[in-house]
C-alpha cells in the first residue's frame, strides 16, 4: 500500500543493511521524531513514533518490524530527553547521548525474548549506530532551524528551555 512519497524520499537512498544482521536497516526515519521531541515535547515524539510504526506496518505488513522500529525510536528520544533534563542542555551532544544507551538496552531486553543470545552484541551495536544517526542528525536539524529560522522554533521548546 502506497502511503506517502515522503517516506520513500527519506528512506530509499539511506536504507543500508547492517552487515552482521541483514534484517536490520539503517535509515533516517527517526530524525523527525527527535525533532518533535526537541521542538515540542516527549508525548509529541511518542505520537510520531506510533505513527511511524503504523506506517511501517501498513507499508510492509510486518507488525513486528513496525513495533520494533517505533519502540526503538521512542527509547532513543526518551533517553535523549532524560539526558537533556539531567545536564540542563549545557552540552547538547553530550546531553543527548543517553538516548543511544537507552535504545540499545531497551531493544536488547525486548529482543532477547525471541532472538538467540549470540545476536545481542550485534543488535546493541546496530542500535547505538542507528541511535547516533537519529540523535545527531536530528540535533543538527534543530540547531540549523534555530540559527536560520528562529521564528519557527516555539519559545517553550524543550531544546531551548533546557539550556
Amino acid at each position: 500500500m502506497k502511503v506517502s512519497g515522503a517516506k520513500d524520499i527519506m528512506s530509499l537512498p539511506w536504507r543500508l543493511a547492517f552487515p552482521f544482521l541483514f534484517m536490520l536497516k539503517f535509515d533516517l526515519s527517526g530524525v523527525p521524531i527527535f525533532c518533535a521531541m526537541a521542538l515540542f515535547d516527549l508525548p509529541s515524539a511518542a505520537a510520531v513514533s506510533a505513527i511511524l510504526a503504523l506506517f511501517i506496518v501498513m507499508r510492509s505488513g510486518n507488525v513486528l518490524a513496525g513495533a520494533m522500529k517505533g519502540l526503538a525510536e521512542f527509547w532513543t528520544v526518551a533517553g535523549a530527553y532524560t539526558g537533556l533534563l539531567w545536564l540542563r542542555g549545557r552540552r547538547r551532544v553530550l546531553s543527548t547521548s543517553p538516548g543511544l544507551l537507552a535504545r540499545a538496552i531497551a531493544m536488547c531486553l525486548i529482543c532477547s525474548t525471541f532472538l538467540p543470545i549470540g545476536y545481542l552484541p550485534f543488535l546493541a551495536l546496530f542500535n547505538v549506530i542507528q541511535g547516533a544517526i537519529t540523535t545527531y542528525l536530528g540535533l543538527a536539524v534543530v540547531e540549523t532551524l534555530e540559527k536560520r529560522a528562529p521564528h519557527l522554533v516555539p519559545e517553550d521548546a524543550p531544546i531551548l528551555v533546557l539550556r
